[in-house]
Protein backbone atom coordinates (compact mmCIF):
# COMPACT_ATOMS: atom_id res chain seq x y z
CA UNK A 1 0.00 0.00 0.00
CA UNK A 2 2.94 2.23 0.93
CA UNK A 3 4.24 1.91 -2.29
CA UNK A 4 1.16 2.69 -4.36
CA UNK A 5 0.83 6.12 -2.12
CA UNK A 6 4.24 6.90 -2.89
CA UNK A 7 3.57 6.42 -6.58
CA UNK A 8 0.59 8.63 -6.45
CA UNK A 9 2.47 11.31 -4.60
CA UNK A 10 5.32 11.08 -6.92
CA UNK A 11 3.16 11.00 -9.95
CA UNK A 12 1.16 14.46 -8.64
CA UNK A 13 4.55 16.21 -7.31
CA UNK A 14 5.83 15.62 -10.93
CA UNK A 15 2.43 16.26 -12.93
CA UNK A 16 2.12 20.15 -10.58
CA UNK A 17 5.61 20.87 -11.64
CA UNK A 18 5.27 19.59 -15.30
CA UNK A 19 2.56 21.87 -15.50
CA UNK A 20 3.95 25.09 -13.84
CA UNK A 21 7.46 24.70 -15.98
CA UNK A 22 9.47 23.77 -12.84
CA UNK A 23 12.55 21.82 -13.39
CA UNK A 24 12.21 18.63 -12.88
CA UNK A 25 15.10 17.68 -11.42
CA UNK A 26 14.28 18.73 -8.11
CA UNK A 27 10.74 17.53 -8.59
CA UNK A 28 12.85 13.93 -8.99
CA UNK A 29 14.93 14.67 -5.75
CA UNK A 30 11.27 14.92 -3.65
CA UNK A 31 10.48 11.58 -5.91
CA UNK A 32 13.33 10.20 -4.51
CA UNK A 33 13.02 11.67 -1.02
CA UNK A 34 9.33 9.87 -1.16
CA UNK A 35 10.91 6.63 -2.13
CA UNK A 36 13.66 6.64 0.36
CA UNK A 37 11.22 7.02 3.31
CA UNK A 38 9.34 4.04 2.13
CA UNK A 39 12.43 1.77 1.69
CA UNK A 40 13.40 3.03 5.31
CA UNK A 41 9.52 1.99 6.65
CA UNK A 42 10.52 -1.44 5.14
CA UNK A 43 13.56 -1.91 7.08
CA UNK A 44 16.15 -0.77 5.16
CA UNK A 45 18.88 1.88 7.16
CA UNK A 46 19.63 5.15 5.50
CA UNK A 47 23.38 3.36 4.39
CA UNK A 48 21.98 1.14 2.37
CA UNK A 49 19.39 3.04 0.66
CA UNK A 50 22.32 5.46 0.16
CA UNK A 51 23.76 2.84 -1.37
CA UNK A 52 21.03 1.95 -3.51
CA UNK A 53 20.52 5.05 -5.08
CA UNK A 54 24.50 5.61 -5.80
CA UNK A 55 24.46 1.87 -7.39
CA UNK A 56 21.30 2.92 -9.69
CA UNK A 57 22.75 6.55 -10.49
CA UNK A 58 26.10 5.62 -11.30
CA UNK A 59 24.74 3.68 -14.52
CA UNK A 60 23.99 7.05 -15.64
CA UNK A 61 27.21 8.56 -15.22
CA UNK A 62 28.62 7.49 -18.70
CA UNK A 63 25.43 9.54 -19.59
CA UNK A 64 26.18 12.19 -18.30
CA UNK A 65 29.49 12.57 -20.40
CA UNK A 66 27.76 12.22 -23.06
CA UNK A 67 25.70 15.02 -22.01
CA UNK A 68 28.55 17.26 -21.32
CA UNK A 69 30.07 16.64 -24.64
CA UNK A 70 26.74 16.74 -26.91
CA UNK A 71 26.66 20.55 -25.61
CA UNK A 72 30.19 20.81 -26.43
CA UNK A 73 29.63 19.68 -30.05
CA UNK A 74 26.24 21.79 -30.59
CA UNK A 75 27.69 25.10 -29.62
CA UNK A 76 31.07 24.18 -31.51
CA UNK A 77 28.40 23.31 -34.58
CA UNK A 78 26.16 26.35 -34.03
CA UNK A 79 28.99 29.19 -34.07
CA UNK A 80 31.29 27.61 -36.79
CA UNK A 81 27.97 27.72 -39.06
CA UNK A 82 27.66 24.34 -39.13
CA UNK A 83 23.96 24.10 -38.13
CA UNK A 84 23.06 27.03 -40.03
CA UNK A 85 24.59 25.99 -42.88
CA UNK A 86 22.55 22.83 -42.28
CA UNK A 87 19.62 24.72 -42.03
CA UNK A 88 20.51 26.94 -45.33
CA UNK A 89 21.15 24.23 -47.76
CA UNK A 90 18.02 22.05 -46.20
CA UNK A 91 15.81 25.26 -47.18
CA UNK A 92 17.29 25.71 -50.83
CA UNK A 93 16.53 22.44 -51.80
CA UNK A 94 13.07 21.95 -50.44
CA UNK A 95 10.63 21.66 -53.41
CA UNK A 96 7.32 23.93 -51.85
CA UNK A 97 4.79 21.08 -53.39
CA UNK A 98 6.37 18.76 -50.73
CA UNK A 99 7.08 21.01 -47.39
CA UNK A 100 5.64 18.19 -45.13
CA UNK A 101 8.12 15.45 -46.19
CA UNK A 102 10.77 18.21 -46.41
CA UNK A 103 9.76 18.90 -43.34
CA UNK A 104 10.25 15.06 -41.81
CA UNK A 105 13.51 14.32 -43.87
CA UNK A 106 15.07 17.58 -43.03
CA UNK A 107 14.18 17.32 -39.21
CA UNK A 108 15.34 13.71 -39.24
CA UNK A 109 18.63 14.32 -41.16
CA UNK A 110 19.28 17.16 -38.54
CA UNK A 111 18.55 15.44 -35.40
CA UNK A 112 20.94 12.46 -36.29
CA UNK A 113 23.64 14.59 -36.57
CA UNK A 114 23.22 16.48 -33.41
CA UNK A 115 21.89 12.92 -32.39
CA UNK A 116 19.52 15.57 -29.57
CA UNK A 117 15.41 15.92 -30.38
CA UNK A 118 15.80 19.56 -28.44
CA UNK A 119 18.53 20.63 -30.44
CA UNK A 120 16.66 20.01 -33.57
CA UNK A 121 13.14 21.32 -32.82
CA UNK A 122 14.85 24.56 -31.58
CA UNK A 123 17.06 24.95 -34.88
CA UNK A 124 15.53 24.02 -38.13
CA UNK A 125 12.28 23.13 -36.30
CA UNK A 126 11.43 26.58 -35.92
CA UNK A 127 12.81 27.25 -39.15
CA UNK A 128 9.90 24.90 -40.75
CA UNK A 129 7.20 26.25 -38.43
CA UNK A 130 8.04 29.20 -39.81
CA UNK A 131 7.66 28.60 -43.06
CA UNK A 132 4.51 26.73 -42.48
CA UNK A 133 2.45 29.38 -40.69
CA UNK A 134 3.32 31.71 -43.36
CA UNK A 135 2.58 29.25 -45.84
CA UNK A 136 -0.73 28.27 -45.08
CA UNK A 137 0.03 24.86 -43.47
CA UNK A 138 -1.92 23.40 -40.96
CA UNK A 139 0.50 23.64 -38.05
CA UNK A 140 -0.38 20.50 -36.49
CA UNK A 141 0.23 18.63 -39.13
CA UNK A 142 3.98 20.50 -40.11
CA UNK A 143 4.64 20.22 -35.83
CA UNK A 144 3.90 16.58 -36.55
CA UNK A 145 5.86 16.25 -39.55
CA UNK A 146 8.68 18.41 -37.70
CA UNK A 147 8.72 16.32 -34.71
CA UNK A 148 8.65 12.88 -36.16
CA UNK A 149 11.80 13.92 -37.42
CA UNK A 150 13.48 14.80 -34.13
CA UNK A 151 13.33 11.47 -32.67
CA UNK A 152 14.42 10.03 -35.33
CA UNK A 153 17.85 10.69 -34.13
CA UNK A 154 16.67 9.87 -30.33
CA UNK A 155 16.59 6.53 -31.85
CA UNK A 156 19.71 6.22 -34.50
CA UNK A 157 21.81 8.51 -33.91
CA UNK A 158 25.43 7.57 -32.31
CA UNK A 159 25.61 10.85 -30.36
CA UNK A 160 22.30 10.46 -29.11
CA UNK A 161 22.21 10.51 -25.30
CA UNK A 162 19.09 8.31 -25.37
CA UNK A 163 21.04 5.81 -27.27
CA UNK A 164 23.82 6.00 -25.45
CA UNK A 165 21.60 5.59 -21.94
CA UNK A 166 19.65 2.56 -23.44
CA UNK A 167 23.56 1.00 -24.86
CA UNK A 168 24.20 1.52 -21.14
CA UNK A 169 21.12 0.31 -19.17
CA UNK A 170 21.18 -2.78 -21.11
CA UNK A 171 25.00 -3.29 -21.21
CA UNK A 172 25.12 -3.83 -25.06
CA UNK A 173 27.76 -2.10 -27.43
CA UNK A 174 26.73 1.15 -29.08
CA UNK A 175 27.43 0.38 -32.92
CA UNK A 176 25.81 -2.90 -32.95
CA UNK A 177 22.86 -1.78 -30.82
CA UNK A 178 22.55 1.03 -33.66
CA UNK A 179 22.88 -1.98 -35.79
CA UNK A 180 20.24 -3.94 -34.44
CA UNK A 181 17.58 -1.13 -34.36
CA UNK A 182 18.82 0.03 -37.90
CA UNK A 183 16.86 -3.30 -38.94
CA UNK A 184 13.54 -2.15 -37.23
CA UNK A 185 13.80 1.58 -39.00
CA UNK A 186 14.22 1.04 -41.94
CA UNK A 187 10.28 -0.36 -42.82
CA UNK A 188 8.62 2.03 -40.20
CA UNK A 189 10.66 5.25 -42.07
CA UNK A 190 9.69 4.55 -45.34
CA UNK A 191 5.75 4.19 -44.52
CA UNK A 192 6.36 7.38 -42.80
CA UNK A 193 7.72 9.14 -45.77
CA UNK A 194 5.32 7.52 -48.08
CA UNK A 195 1.99 8.77 -46.02
CA UNK A 196 4.40 12.25 -45.18
CA UNK A 197 4.65 12.22 -49.20
CA UNK A 198 0.87 11.53 -49.57
CA UNK A 199 -0.08 14.72 -46.98
CA UNK A 200 2.41 17.29 -48.93
CA UNK A 201 0.37 16.57 -52.23
CA UNK A 202 -3.13 17.67 -50.34
CA UNK A 203 -0.94 20.51 -48.23
CA UNK A 204 2.05 22.17 -50.49
CA UNK A 205 3.45 25.24 -49.22
CA UNK A 206 2.12 28.45 -50.88
CA UNK A 207 5.47 30.83 -50.06
CA UNK A 208 8.94 29.56 -49.41
CA UNK A 209 10.99 31.26 -46.65
CA UNK A 210 13.31 33.22 -48.61
CA UNK A 211 13.59 35.63 -45.61
CA UNK A 212 15.33 32.74 -43.36
CA UNK A 213 17.13 31.98 -45.83
CA UNK A 214 18.49 36.11 -46.37
CA UNK A 215 18.80 36.22 -42.81
CA UNK A 216 21.79 33.40 -42.25
CA UNK A 217 23.29 34.38 -45.39
CA UNK A 218 24.14 37.78 -43.71
CA UNK A 219 24.89 36.02 -40.48
CA UNK A 220 26.90 33.77 -41.33
CA UNK A 221 29.77 32.75 -43.91
CA UNK A 222 28.01 29.56 -45.28
CA UNK A 223 30.45 27.15 -47.69
CA UNK A 224 31.21 23.48 -47.45
CA UNK A 225 34.37 24.07 -45.13
CA UNK A 226 31.62 24.91 -42.37
CA UNK A 227 30.11 21.67 -42.85
CA UNK A 228 32.94 19.87 -42.18
CA UNK A 229 32.46 19.12 -38.43
CA UNK A 230 29.29 17.54 -39.54
CA UNK A 231 30.49 15.25 -42.25
CA UNK A 232 33.55 14.57 -39.90
CA UNK A 233 31.13 13.09 -37.59
CA UNK A 234 29.32 11.40 -40.05
CA UNK A 235 32.16 9.29 -41.40
CA UNK A 236 33.97 8.66 -37.79
CA UNK A 237 30.30 6.82 -36.88
CA UNK A 238 30.23 5.03 -40.07
CA UNK A 239 33.44 3.85 -39.41
CA UNK A 240 32.35 2.82 -35.61
CA UNK A 241 35.18 5.14 -33.83
CA UNK A 242 34.63 5.53 -30.16
CA UNK A 243 31.54 7.99 -30.09
CA UNK A 244 32.94 10.32 -27.43
CA UNK A 245 36.21 10.58 -29.62
CA UNK A 246 34.28 11.36 -32.60
CA UNK A 247 32.15 14.25 -30.55
CA UNK A 248 35.61 15.49 -29.12
CA UNK A 249 37.60 15.29 -32.98
CA UNK A 250 34.04 17.22 -34.35
CA UNK A 251 34.48 19.83 -31.74
CA UNK A 252 38.57 20.42 -32.72
CA UNK A 253 37.26 20.85 -36.28
CA UNK A 254 34.51 22.90 -35.36
CA UNK A 255 36.69 25.35 -33.20
CA UNK A 256 39.21 26.03 -36.21
CA UNK A 257 36.20 26.25 -38.53
CA UNK A 258 34.84 28.88 -36.30
CA UNK A 259 37.99 30.42 -35.98
CA UNK A 260 39.05 30.70 -39.54
CA UNK A 261 35.84 31.20 -41.64
CA UNK A 262 33.43 32.80 -38.87
CA UNK A 263 36.54 34.84 -37.33
CA UNK A 264 34.89 34.24 -34.06
CA UNK A 265 37.42 35.15 -31.14
CA UNK A 266 38.72 32.24 -28.79
CA UNK A 267 37.53 33.71 -25.62
CA UNK A 268 34.06 33.93 -27.20
CA UNK A 269 34.38 30.55 -28.25
CA UNK A 270 35.32 29.24 -25.45
CA UNK A 271 32.86 30.84 -23.60
CA UNK A 272 30.01 29.88 -25.54
CA UNK A 273 31.11 25.95 -25.18
CA UNK A 274 30.43 26.50 -21.69
CA UNK A 275 27.52 28.93 -21.64
CA UNK A 276 25.75 28.13 -25.00
CA UNK A 277 25.30 30.30 -28.11
CA UNK A 278 23.26 33.37 -28.65
CA UNK A 279 23.14 35.72 -31.27
CA UNK A 280 22.95 39.62 -30.45
CA UNK A 281 18.90 40.61 -29.58
CA UNK A 282 18.63 42.75 -32.77
CA UNK A 283 19.58 39.34 -35.35
CA UNK A 284 16.27 38.43 -36.65
CA UNK A 285 17.13 34.97 -36.20
CA UNK A 286 18.10 35.03 -32.47
CA UNK A 287 15.11 33.07 -31.22
CA UNK A 288 16.13 30.44 -34.08
CA UNK A 289 19.33 29.75 -33.77
CA UNK A 290 20.65 29.18 -30.42
CA UNK A 291 21.67 26.94 -27.29
CA UNK A 292 24.10 23.95 -26.84
CA UNK A 293 27.07 24.66 -24.03
CA UNK A 294 27.82 22.35 -21.16
CA UNK A 295 25.82 24.08 -18.56
CA UNK A 296 22.54 23.68 -20.55
CA UNK A 297 23.37 19.54 -20.51
CA UNK A 298 24.09 19.47 -16.91
CA UNK A 299 20.57 19.48 -16.38
CA UNK A 300 19.77 17.16 -18.44
CA UNK A 301 22.21 15.04 -16.98
CA UNK A 302 21.02 15.79 -13.42
CA UNK A 303 17.84 14.67 -14.41
CA UNK A 304 19.23 11.31 -16.38
CA UNK A 305 21.56 10.85 -12.82
CA UNK A 306 18.24 10.95 -10.37
CA UNK A 307 16.27 9.07 -12.69
CA UNK A 308 18.84 6.06 -12.32
CA UNK A 309 19.11 6.96 -8.89
CA UNK A 310 15.59 6.69 -7.77
CA UNK A 311 15.15 3.06 -10.19
CA UNK A 312 18.21 1.87 -8.26
CA UNK A 313 16.27 2.61 -4.45
CA UNK A 314 13.16 0.91 -6.22
CA UNK A 315 14.96 -2.13 -7.07
CA UNK A 316 16.27 -2.46 -3.88
CA UNK A 317 12.79 -2.65 -1.90
CA UNK A 318 12.13 -5.00 -4.58
CA UNK A 319 9.16 -3.73 -6.98
CA UNK A 320 10.58 -4.78 -10.36
CA UNK A 321 10.29 -8.45 -9.28
CA UNK A 322 7.28 -8.06 -8.08
CA UNK A 323 6.12 -6.16 -11.48
CA UNK A 324 7.68 -9.01 -13.36
CA UNK A 325 5.61 -11.39 -12.01
CA UNK A 326 2.53 -9.46 -13.46
CA UNK A 327 3.59 -10.88 -16.86
CA UNK A 328 4.34 -14.25 -15.90
CA UNK A 329 2.11 -15.78 -18.49
CA UNK A 330 3.80 -13.69 -21.46
CA UNK A 331 6.14 -16.22 -23.09
CA UNK A 332 6.62 -14.80 -26.96
CA UNK A 333 8.30 -11.85 -28.20
CA UNK A 334 5.78 -10.08 -29.52
CA UNK A 335 3.68 -10.21 -25.72
CA UNK A 336 6.95 -9.31 -24.62
CA UNK A 337 6.95 -6.21 -27.14
CA UNK A 338 3.38 -5.26 -26.56
CA UNK A 339 4.31 -5.25 -22.59
CA UNK A 340 7.45 -3.23 -23.22
CA UNK A 341 5.43 -0.44 -24.78
CA UNK A 342 2.62 -0.12 -22.42
CA UNK A 343 5.42 -0.23 -19.61
CA UNK A 344 6.95 2.69 -21.44
CA UNK A 345 3.63 4.33 -21.60
CA UNK A 346 3.17 4.14 -17.96
CA UNK A 347 6.89 5.00 -16.94
CA UNK A 348 6.64 7.83 -19.08
CA UNK A 349 3.53 9.65 -17.81
CA UNK A 350 4.66 8.60 -14.30
CA UNK A 351 7.93 10.20 -14.09
CA UNK A 352 7.17 12.91 -16.84
CA UNK A 353 10.26 12.60 -19.01
CA UNK A 354 12.05 10.65 -21.24
CA UNK A 355 14.66 9.50 -19.25
CA UNK A 356 12.63 7.90 -16.44
CA UNK A 357 10.64 6.34 -18.87
CA UNK A 358 13.88 4.74 -20.49
CA UNK A 359 15.28 3.83 -17.16
CA UNK A 360 12.57 2.79 -15.58
CA UNK A 361 11.11 0.51 -18.72
CA UNK A 362 14.91 -1.49 -19.17
CA UNK A 363 14.94 -2.27 -15.32
CA UNK A 364 11.51 -3.80 -14.94
CA UNK A 365 11.31 -5.21 -18.29
CA UNK A 366 15.23 -6.89 -18.23
CA UNK A 367 14.45 -9.79 -16.14
CA UNK A 368 11.37 -11.29 -18.09
CA UNK A 369 13.85 -10.94 -21.23
CA UNK A 370 16.71 -12.97 -19.60
CA UNK A 371 14.24 -15.33 -18.18
CA UNK A 372 12.75 -16.00 -21.96
CA UNK A 373 16.34 -16.11 -23.24
CA UNK A 374 16.03 -12.94 -25.01
CA UNK A 375 19.33 -11.57 -26.20
CA UNK A 376 20.14 -8.20 -24.65
CA UNK A 377 19.80 -6.03 -28.41
CA UNK A 378 16.13 -7.36 -28.62
CA UNK A 379 15.58 -5.44 -24.97
CA UNK A 380 17.48 -2.56 -26.22
CA UNK A 381 15.92 -2.67 -29.76
CA UNK A 382 12.66 -2.76 -28.09
CA UNK A 383 13.58 0.25 -25.84
CA UNK A 384 13.86 2.08 -28.63
CA UNK A 385 11.08 1.57 -30.27
CA UNK A 386 8.74 1.83 -27.41
CA UNK A 387 10.20 3.72 -24.59
CA UNK A 388 11.99 6.73 -26.32
CA UNK A 389 9.46 7.45 -29.11
CA UNK A 390 6.24 7.18 -27.37
CA UNK A 391 7.31 9.28 -24.32
CA UNK A 392 6.47 12.56 -26.23
CA UNK A 393 2.93 10.65 -26.64
CA UNK A 394 2.18 12.28 -23.20
CA UNK A 395 0.67 15.40 -23.57
CA UNK A 396 2.68 16.28 -19.55
CA UNK A 397 6.16 14.61 -20.37
CA UNK A 398 8.63 17.08 -21.20
CA UNK A 399 9.65 15.41 -24.44
CA UNK A 400 5.81 16.90 -25.44
CA UNK A 401 6.18 19.96 -23.81
CA UNK A 402 9.14 21.61 -25.00
CA UNK A 403 9.16 20.56 -28.72
CA UNK A 404 5.43 21.60 -28.63
CA UNK A 405 6.31 24.55 -26.40
CA UNK A 406 8.96 26.13 -28.95
CA UNK A 407 6.54 25.32 -31.93
CA UNK A 408 3.75 27.08 -30.38
CA UNK A 409 1.30 24.06 -31.30
CA UNK A 410 -1.02 22.34 -29.33
CA UNK A 411 0.30 19.34 -26.73
CA UNK A 412 -2.39 17.43 -28.14
CA UNK A 413 -3.48 18.60 -32.19
CA UNK A 414 -0.04 17.38 -33.33
CA UNK A 415 -0.14 13.73 -32.47
CA UNK A 416 -2.27 12.24 -35.51
CA UNK A 417 0.34 13.46 -37.49
CA UNK A 418 3.21 12.61 -35.97
CA UNK A 419 3.61 9.42 -37.69
CA UNK A 420 7.19 8.19 -36.12
CA UNK A 421 5.91 8.47 -32.94
CA UNK A 422 4.23 5.54 -32.99
CA UNK A 423 4.61 3.98 -36.60
CA UNK A 424 7.54 1.58 -35.65
CA UNK A 425 5.99 0.42 -32.67
CA UNK A 426 2.63 -0.71 -34.32
CA UNK A 427 4.82 -2.39 -37.77
CA UNK A 428 7.26 -4.12 -35.47
CA UNK A 429 4.58 -5.50 -33.29
CA UNK A 430 3.05 -6.86 -36.47
CA UNK A 431 6.06 -7.99 -37.81
CA UNK A 432 6.27 -10.11 -34.64
CA UNK A 433 3.21 -11.50 -34.68
CA UNK A 434 3.56 -13.12 -38.61
CA UNK A 435 7.03 -14.32 -37.85
CA UNK A 436 5.61 -16.22 -34.85
CA UNK A 437 2.74 -17.26 -36.81
CA UNK A 438 5.07 -18.28 -39.41
CA UNK A 439 7.51 -20.25 -37.28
Amino acid sequence: MDIIIGFILSFAVLLLGVLKGWYIGFLLVLCLIIFSIISLRRGNDSKDIIYMAWDGGKKGLIVVKIFLLIGMVTAVWLTAGTVPAIVYYGMKLMNPRFYILFAFLISSTVSYMLGTSFGTVSTVGIALMVMAKGGNINPNLAAGAIISGCYFGDRTSPMSSCANLVSNLTETDLYPMLKKLLKTTILPFLIVGIAYLFLSFKNPLNIIGNEILSDISHTYTINIMVLLPAILMLVLSILKVDVKLSMIISIIIGIIVAKIVQQVPVVSLFKTIILGYNLEPSNPLVNIIKGGGMLSMMKAGFIVFISCAIAGVLNGIDLFNKVNDLFTKINSKSGLFLVTGAVSLFTAAFGGNQSIAIVMTSEIMKMKYEKLEIDKYQLASDIGNTAVILSPLIPWNISNIIPTTTLNVSSLGFIPYAFYLYFPFIINYIYLRISERNS
